[in-house]
């Protein structure tokens, strides 16, 4: 990870794990606040949020064994069995799942347990509840209760959406079982919602098979009216040439005619079997029912070409079941407008395409599989007719008779075994309309045990929201953030640090003693100027960093370390408001130059600390009747305070009025001068100075040995220490020395 805001000049900073940990915890303020804030929340939903009971019950799918339209062997006495695996277990749960999410059950299960009139819908509704539920509908009202929800498009919407949040449909992974439940502030009504879908889900069930039943049956009943009635001529020539000739009784194994003949009778006979087989196929295909067709896999009558398209058809189904389920469960999670909702909507649709396309298909070559089949059979009869009139010539009657018998016994044969068939499949058909178990019935949960509002739930998901919104944000903004934080930003800006005052500082006034609010401003004054120099602990963090300074400087020159030392401030924020004649001003914290000059002083060499920011208002720290402006402006000798807290060699120069162009006084000759003489009378010369964007900061830096701006963790900004920097960089002497300073958070100076 890298920052990608950075000033001018700033390479780009790869981010390490430690370096992220860092990041998240100087932002602890983001995480912290998104905390609370999604603790406040999750507080409020389990205060404001209505009770609600949810009920579950647990079905088991049945595995089916069946041949074509419900009906086992139709037209084979030997009988088959299918096998599931898992792939078929899916498919079914998957389908099921289907069922009991579509709109038309949702419909019927709203319509019989009356849930319109409930105030989750329809009902009631009272408060700022009712006043945001008109205000969600005021372009689109709802349909008056009395419109069918059928024709009432806006109240269906709303009603599906709300019984689709408050329902629960999941399979549980290798079984099959499946969880259906549904949440409501009635635990009583919970109940009866889930007994109403489960009661659903068996109507749809016996209704689909018992139409399919039914459909089947009437083909295959006009095919038996025909075989009955052929059955019933076949008898009749029968009887006729039995009255006519008797019964001969000839043995047709002796004779190849006959023989033959037999042979091709048989032909006819499994002939006239797979044009039946054929048709029915080419009948469901016709239907465009893709579950009836699904039924057909496995029949071994259906052919090797038809067997394939049907698994492939098998296939697409699954397929189908799969992306509307995906679909389902995407539309509840995220909505019916987010992007992968309508990608999934879309791969339902190519797969509907696919499935009825296949259909289609399966239809086109069934219809020819049935042609050919028609044309075998003719061919075979035709056949079949060419050797009985052969074999009628040689036998005469009796040949005749034995064929009639024969044609009639067979035909009669074949139709007992349909009618057989369909009357087993109708009695099974009517005891299996259901393929479902209720492993476990919807019973009313307990009053005292709402299933939501969670508290653990939203804790968790507070934590977690929390966390992962704190954290983002708190990214964010450190990818935004163009300010200063550590030294290593100003090292990587080509900034030489010379120290890094520490954070850990417990009063923003570090130089003064606590002391009570005098009654005067005159006292307020005398106040300040005897308590400015109570100085920190030497062995105190602050005191260890203004030591380190000091340091910097007098090792930065060796032989000739700087004498005249410029600390100017990266903001243009004046230091000091200007008091009214009627307010108490507190006493000003002293700033960075201040303590520099101190720690100076304790090093055993005189110091003269020169308050040079003539822009800001005068402090009254240093009484003395001749300021900076003063000496300036006339010729006046200069005069220097001494304040009593302060170190023995130190002395203070202070600002004096304010002039109306500091500019002017600072650029004069006569600054120059002064600081001729200060360096002749002073070891150190310690200049605190106006803003560095300020023209007269420019002539000062020109003008000293050093000049430091101090620059504040988290609030200087790179492009300005930067700019400032370069600024300065064109303007100090080449023997000076130019440096930062960072402030880092609880630092508070007057230059900040």
């Amino acid at each position: 990870m890298s920052r990608s805001v950075r000033s001018a000049g700033e390479p780009p900073v790869e981010w390490t794990l430690v370096d992220l940990f860092a990041v998240l915890w100087r932002r602890r303020v983001w995480i912290g606040g998104s905390l609370l804030f999604f603790g406040i929340a999750a507080l409020a939903d389990w205060a404001l949020a209505t009770p609600r009971y949810r009920s579950t019950a647990i079905l088991e799918i049945q595995k089916e064994s069946q041949g074509a339209f419900g009906l086992e062997n139709t037209t084979t006495d030997r009988a088959t069995t299918a096998i599931s695996d898992s792939f078929d277990d899916n498919l079914t749960l998957q389908t099921e799942v289907g069922v009991l999410e579509s709109d038309a059950l949702t419909l019927e299960v709203i319509r019989n347990a009356g849930l319109e009139a409930t105030p989750d819908y329809f009902g009631q509704r009272s408060g700022g509840v009712a006043f945001l539920h008109r205000l969600a509908f005021w372009r689109k009202p709802l349909e008056p209760a009395s419109t069918p929800l059928a024709e009432a498009p806006n109240r269906r919407y709303e009603a599906l959406k709300i019984f689709a949040a408050h329902r629960k449909i999941a399979p549980q992974a290798g079984t099959r079982l499946i969880q259906v439940s549904y949440a409501d502030p009635d635990p009583a009504r919970a109940a009866r919602v889930v007994q109403a879908l489960v009661q659903a889900l068996a109507n749809y069930g016996f209704q689909s098979r018992s139409s399919a039943a039914a459909q089947s049956a009437s083909w295959l009943s006009g095919q038996m009216a025909a075989l009955k009635q052929q059955t019933e001529t076949l008898d009749a020539r029968a009887a006729a040439l039995d009255r006519a000739s008797g019964d001969y009784g000839d043995d047709p194994a002796h004779n190849p005619v006959l023989a033959r003949l037999d042979s091709l009778n048989a032909a006819l006979s499994a002939a006239e079997s797979n044009r039946i087989v054929r048709e029915a196929i080419w009948r469901a295909a016709q239907s465009g029912d893709p579950d009836a067709l699904s039924g057909l896999a496995g029949n071994p009558a259906a052919g090797a070409s038809t067997q394939n398209s049907l698994a492939l058809l098998q296939s697409l189904r699954a397929q189908q079941a799969q992306a509307r389920a995906q679909l389902a469960e995407s539309g509840k999670r995220y909505g019916a407008n987010w992007p992968a909702v309508a990608e999934q909507r879309a791969r339902v649709e190519t797969l509907d395409k696919s499935v009825q396309d296949e259909v289609r298909r399966l239809g086109d070559r069934a219809h020819t599989d049935y042609d050919v089949a028609v044309q075998a059979e003719n061919s075979a009869r035709a056949n079949f007719d060419q050797q009985k009139e052969l074999a009628s010539h040689l036998t005469g009657d009796a040949v005749a008779l034995r064929l009639a018998r024969q044609e009639a016994g067979q035909s009669r044969e074949l139709y007992a075994s349909l009618q057989t068939r369909l009357e087993q499949a109708g009695v099974l058909e009517g005891l299996h309309s259901g393929n479902f178990t209720v492993v476990s019935p919807a019973l009313v949960p307990p009053p005292d045990h709402p299933t939501s509002p969670n508290l653990p739930l939203l804790a968790a998901l507070a934590v977690a929201g929390g966390l992962g919104f704190g954290g983002a944000a708190a990214i964010a903004r450190e990818l935004t953030d163009n300010t200063i934080h550590t030294a290593a930003d100003l090292e990587l800006l080509d900034m030489t640090v010379m120290a890094t005052l520490p954070a850990a500082i417990e009063s923003r006034r570090w130089l003064r003693r606590l002391l009570p609010a005098p009654a005067s401003a005159s006292l307020a004054m005398e106040a300040a100027a005897a308590s400015d120099f109570a100085f920190p602990a030497p062995t105190s963090p602050l005191a260890e960093a203004l030591h380190r300074l000091r340091a910097s400087l007098l090792l930065s020159h060796n032989e000739h370390p700087p004498q005249v030392i410029t600390v100017t401030a990266a903001t243009g924020d004046s230091r000091r408001p200007v008091p009214s004649s009627s307010e108490y001003v507190e006493p000003e914290t002293p700033s960075l130059a201040l303590g520099l000059a101190a720690v100076l002083a304790q090093y055993g060499a005189p110091v003269l600390y020169i308050d040079a920011d003539l822009r800001s208002a005068p402090t009254g720290a240093f009484p003395v009747a001749t300021g900076l402006s003063d000496l300036l402006a006339g010729d006046c000798a200069p005069e220097y305070a001494h304040p009593e807290a302060a170190p023995p060699l130190l002395s203070v120069l202070s600002s004096g009025p304010r002039p109306p162009c500091p500019a002017e006084l600072i650029a004069s000759p006569r600054m120059e001068k002064l600081l001729t003489r200060c360096r002749g009378d002073f070891r150190f010369v310690v200049i605190d100075s106006a803003a560095a964007h300020f023209a007269e900061t420019l002539v000062l830096a020109q003008q000293s040995d050093a000049v430091l701006v101090p620059a504040r963790a988290g609030v200087t900004r790179r492009e300005e220490i930067f700019a400032i920097h370069d600024s300065l960089s064109r303007q100090v002497p080449h023997h000076a020395v130019l440096g930062v300073v960072l402030e880092t958070p609880g630092a508070r100076y007057a230059h900040a």
